[in-house]
């Protein structure tokens, strides 16, 4: 396939040079036209980026008027859940508390209740039918945490149903990821929670449960970071934790040490831990959404990007603290309310987002050998992109051109 006559093309060049550390305007990688991508449609990878390509007998994609950029990376998600709780915030937005809103029948549990009450099929197409509207927003790559199980049974049959979707077409490259310590049933002592949800992680590939990563929500009034240390440990796939988001137990201190892969929230994060973060791979992810959509601070973006780190950006879609699927409000909260850059926001979105997955090799960047995954948008500044939510005009997956986009709102 050959993309031709494109008004430009952000490679993202840059970014994978620098590592995704404090990315500038330069790192973006930015190439005037016109200029042509040729995809190998049969490796699903960018094959070649430059002048007047040749033309061989190959699918041709007009681009005159467009330009190019990476497929965004979506590396945090609880995408799959059953029920919906929208009237939880305007019940928060009139002052009602957690403990208050949990007794009139809502908060995670309710969610853990619907779900366990959806059978297969209605989780599959109701997961199915978000992805589809992520990715007609730009999210071409989408992790998604189980977690709203009780059992060790509940939390491997979302992990087989998000499986199912893998070998969609139709639906952004989907990465499972087992959140088996996210909130403690009431009836449960958390030792022997642990000790199940680590017999489960072992169980899992017999039971056609695919497990890219594993994750964990060490917090006050939800699992100890003793517990959520000593089920990842027990993993033999990469890491990620919920970390530091309502308090400072040390949790990203800890998981840095670890090796994890990304650390995600970091509200409360401490000196030491940005200080390490300069140095490490571990990816600190931002989930500006949710502290839109609840009230709490603003992760401190500045802070960590100055220092040195190399930050992502996700949604963290789920029904109970942040509603919103589409990375453009992600985009924007993080301009308005954390002061990141266009180059660094598309950093944090292509590059560091694949690097919070593992993929920094693969993915991000539109450069040789990397997975064609390329949005084409009306030929426009990067900045009007992000101020307009404007979603793109056609997304290339896979190496595959789909239908203009529709709008994911």
């Amino acid at each position: 396939m050959l993309i031709r006559h494109l008004s430009g093309i952000y490679t993202g060049g840059g970014f994978v040079e620098k590592d995704g550390r404090r990315p500038s305007d330069d790192d973006c990688g930015y190439v005037a036209g016109p200029i042509d991508i040729r995809i190998d449609s049969e490796r699903a990878a960018i094959a070649e980026v430059g002048h007047d390509l040749s033309t061989a007998d190959e699918p041709i994609i007009e681009g005159r008027g467009l330009i190019a950029l990476p497929g965004f990376i979506d590396p945090h998600t609880h995408a799959i859940f059953g029920g919906e709780r929208s009237k939880e915030y305007f019940m928060r937005w009139a002052g009602k508390s957690y403990l208050e809103i949990t007794e009139a029948g809502g908060g995670i549990h309710s969610t853990v209740r619907a779900t366990e009450a959806a059978g297969d099929e209605q989780l599959r197409l109701s997961l199915r039918g978000r992805l589809e509207r992520m990715l007609s927003a730009g999210s071409t790559v989408i992790e998604v945490k189980s977690g709203y199980g009780r059992r060790d049974g509940d939390e491997l049959r979302l992990l087989r149903i998000i499986s199912s979707l893998r070998d969609d077409p139709a639906v952004s490259e989907v990465l499972p990821t087992f959140l088996a310590l996210h909130a403690l049933p009431k009836d449960r002592r958390e030792d022997d929670y642990v000790d199940e949800m680590i017999r489960a992680l072992q169980n899992a590939p017999a039971g056609g449960a695919d497990i890219e990563y594993v994750d964990t929500f060490p917090e006050k009034g939800f699992f100890s970071l003793k517990s959520a240390l000593r089920f990842s440990q027990a993993s033999k796939v990469p890491v990620k934790v919920h970390a530091d988001e309502l308090s400072d137990l040390g949790t990203s201190e800890a998981f840095i040490k670890l090796g994890a892969l990304s650390i995600d929230h970091l509200q409360c994060i401490n000196d030491r831990a940005v200080e390490m973060l300069a140095t490490s791979p571990t990816v600190a992810t931002m989930l500006p959404a949710t502290s839109f959509f609840v009230g709490l601070p603003y992760a401190n973006a500045r802070r960590l990007i100055d220092a040195g780190a190399k930050l992502a950006l996700a949604t963290d879609f789920n029904p109970g603290t942040a509603p919103a699927l589409d990375l453009q409000l992600t985009h924007l909260l993080a301009a308005s309310q954390m002061k990141m850059t266009p180059a660094e926001i598309l950093c944090a979105t292509t590059f560091n987002a694949a690097c919070a997955l593992g993929l920094g090799a693969t993915h991000g960047a539109i450069l040789p050998g990397r997975v064609a995954n390329v949005l084409l948008y009306d030929a426009m500044p990067l900045a009007q992109i992000i101020l307009n939510r404007v979603p793109p005009r056609q997304v290339i997956l896979r190496g595959v051109g789909g239908p203009p986009a529709r709008s994911p709102l």
